[in-house]
């Protein structure tokens, strides 16, 4: 069954996770939330749910969501994953078949993203904090037999082939074309394959839209754990940092280095691992990449967007000790 706004009611109903008395008095509600899947914010009476179903029926979009399922119920059944439970959403139910999740829907909590204040050093610190705490608590050895073990794809985009592509964007072919031109990224993102240290479970993507603040501003969740796996807990922290400067990087009229400056240093000091900071740098500058290729979901050539996201992305990878000047404003 494919979910739509129309449809949802419906589907939930047969699941008994809506009740017919909430639609005949009003207090049912559907608001479309798609973003990577397409996703529902559901209000039944007292009950509200987030509702996602893959957005492309292939094996790769099933394989994502079903990632995700699989974290939040270890997460309930398995002590050692309180961790992944104290930051993720509950999950309400599975459906394999259907390949739609139902999870719990935080109506309080503001993603740091849309917050007027995103910039706010104390804010920062505590999404630094969070993830360091997260790190840490999850660099047994026994989670490495739970989450798969695999490096980011943008790592290699500089060898994808043609077919990968074929159901991909002109404009996001294009990008790829135009990476693939310049030997300067495959440089840098073979040697950032090389420098690659799996250590802790990683959430995989940990940017600000997946930054969920309570309302008293003292803890964050965090959602979306597709891409949860074993990895280098530098690449959360690279896409956390990538995902502030992104709001200069495509649109510096607006926003200024100098505004979120205080924003990434805080970052670093809440993670309170500064031997890491560089690295993070250089992995940033290949999260960017794929930043890019998002933007041109549906586009029917390169935008200026993704021109000067790439063009960050250069720069960042093949002169990072400029760019953590330039970026973070330490010298």
């Amino acid at each position: 069954m494919y979910l739509t706004a129309a449809n949802v009611l419906h589907y939930l109903l047969d699941k008994r996770f809506a009740d017919s008395a909430d639609v005949v008095s009003g207090k049912f509600a559907v608001r479309g939330l798609s973003r990577r899947n397409h996703n529902f914010r559901v209000t039944s009476g007292t009950r509200e749910y987030l509702v996602k179903q893959v957005r492309k029926w292939d094996a790769e979009g099933r394989a994502s969501l079903e990632r995700e399922a699989a974290v939040y119920w270890q997460a309930r059944t398995n002590p050692s994953l309180a961790p992944v439970a104290e930051l993720a959403p509950r999950s309400h139910a599975w459906d394999p078949p259907n390949a739609v999740l139902i999870l719990e829907y935080l109506p309080e909590h503001a993603e740091l993203y849309d917050l007027p204040d995103r910039f706010a050093p104390e804010l920062a610190r505590l999404a630094g904090q969070a993830m360091g705490t997260f790190h840490r608590a999850m660099q047994a050895e026994e989670h490495l037999s739970l989450f798969p073990a695999e490096l980011p794809a943008q790592l290699s985009m500089h060898e994808t082939k043609e077919e990968d592509l074929a159901d991909e964007s002109p404009g996001r072919r294009e990008f790829v074309g135009a990476v693939k031109k310049y030997p300067e990224f495959g440089r840098a993102l073979d040697q950032l394959r090389a420098d690659w240290r799996p250590e802790t479970v990683i959430q995989g993507d940990w940017k600000l839209d997946n930054c969920l603040v309570s309302p008293g501003r003292d803890r964050l969740r965090v959602v979306d754990w597709e891409f949860a796996g074993w990895g280098d807990p530098v690449w959360d922290l690279a896409t956390l940092l990538q995902s502030y400067w992104n709001f200069w990087v495509l649109w510096p009229s607006r926003y200024r280095i100098e505004e979120i400056q205080p924003a990434l240093r805080a970052t670093l000091v809440g993670y309170a691992r500064p031997d890491i900071a560089e690295r993070a740098i250089r992995f940033a500058g290949a999260r960017m990449l794929q930043t890019a290729f998002e933007h041109l979901d549906k586009a029917e050539r390169m935008t200026a967007e993704a021109i000067r996201l790439m063009q960050a992305s250069l720069n960042i990878l093949t002169r990072p000790e400029r760019a953590r000047g330039q970026l973070l404003g330490i010298a």
